[in-house]
């Protein structure tokens, strides 16, 4: 008897950087590793194609024109949709889709009108076609829940918080990047724009002699601008570096090397980086917002507002204490960190095919 045939949407492998790929690569290698139940083919772009190995996996080629005719999703019991931004979810009604949403930041950030208008449209239209939704968040889910008329939710359609998995972070011995802070140091990692909230972070320097690394990938000039000025205007401009296009093993000396890492973001669907400083036992002081509190749970430290007096005060706290009993709170951070697996991860959404497919 031949196998239900599925399909997960590995159409984020274009950019390998980008934070999509680092949630699909490693549960596409985790559902080839389990799954015995489907024959599992990846839509991959074209240069991908073998990415996974050829064990236990087939791989359907995208192509650009699939954005306006479907990728060719009748020959697949299911599509596995991986992101609620994806241009490739089948519109015809044989194949059973899961949709993987990460986040509604859209709703949070209050972006431009025509950013706004253009996702919402794209959310709404895959939610819609959605047999089954995921999120990677229990905040998220509960985001749907709250704005199920505007996102087009149907009262009954199946939705379930499924937790990412992290990948363990392996230090590159001798490393070190070409900017070592001389100083104890704060850390913080994402894209350097107004929704990650860094020009909160300078005044935190005052009264100490802390350094702060904010490293990112993408940056916008204009928020890189607002940040030093902030820091210019509290004096500590000599100790804030804003570093980008920071490589992994740099990322991961950063890390390990930091006295405690800040995410004072105003909207995340999940707050990878939190669970990284997590797993080398590094404090974590977060805002209260969005999904953060659920990730850094009863181990993360958050400022209850944005004024530099509070999240002073929190961070002096919060760091007396861990360094009050530093072993036993590095473990207890570490173990926090290790229950976002994705062997658990991968289990979990093979539970969701079984369920939609009546497995």
């Amino acid at each position: 008897m031949s196998l239900p045939a599925i399909c997960l949407d590995c159409e984020p492998f274009r950019d390998r950087h980008s934070g999509f790929s680092h949630f699909v690569f490693p549960l596409a290698e985790e559902l080839v590793r389990q799954n015995h139940r489907y024959r599992l083919s990846c839509y991959v772009p074209a240069a991908e194609v073998g990415a996974l190995g050829y064990a236990g996996v087939q791989y359907l080629t995208q192509r650009s024109f699939h954005k306006y005719f479907n990728p060719p999703s009748y020959r697949f019991r299911l599509w596995h949709a991986t992101s609620q931004l994806s241009w490739y979810v089948p519109t015809g009604p044989f194949t059973k889709v899961v949709l993987t949403v990460h986040d509604l930041n859209f709703l949070h950030e209050s972006p431009d009108e025509r950013t706004y208008t253009r996702q919402l449209a794209m959310v709404r239209r895959n939610i819609r076609r959605a047999d089954y939704l995921v999120t990677i968040s229990d905040f998220v889910r509960q985001d749907i829940l709250r704005h199920a008329d505007l996102l087009g939710y149907r009262a009954g359609q199946p939705l379930r918080y499924v937790p990412r998995g992290v990948e363990a972070l392996v230090p590159a011995p001798g490393h070190a990047p070409a900017n070592v802070p001389g100083r104890p140091f704060l850390f913080s990692l994402g894209s350097v724009n107004a929704k990650k909230n860094f020009h909160v972070l300078p005044p935190l320097l005052v009264g100490n002699d802390y350094e702060l690394v904010l490293a990112g990938g993408f940056a916008e000039p204009d928020y890189i601008a607002k940040i030093k000025e902030v820091a210019a205007e509290v004096g500590v401009a000599d100790r804030v570096h804003i570093l980008t296009r920071i490589s992994e093993a740099e990322k991961t000396w950063y890390y390990q090397h930091c006295l405690a890492y800040v995410q004072p973001s105003l909207a995340e669907g999940f707050g990878l980086p939190v669970v990284e400083a997590m797993q080398f036992g590094k404090p974590v002081f977060l805002s209260n917002l969005t999904s953060l509190p659920e990730v850094g749970g009863a181990v993360g430290r958050y400022f209850p507002d944005f004024s530099p007096e509070a999240m002073r005060r929190v961070l002096a706290d919060g760091l007396r204490e861990y360094q009050a009993e530093p072993t036993t709170r590095a473990a207890a951070l570490r173990a926090h960190a290790a229950g976002f697996s994705w062997a658990q991860s991968a289990a979990d959404y093979l539970a969701v095919y079984d369920e939609l497919l009546r497995f």
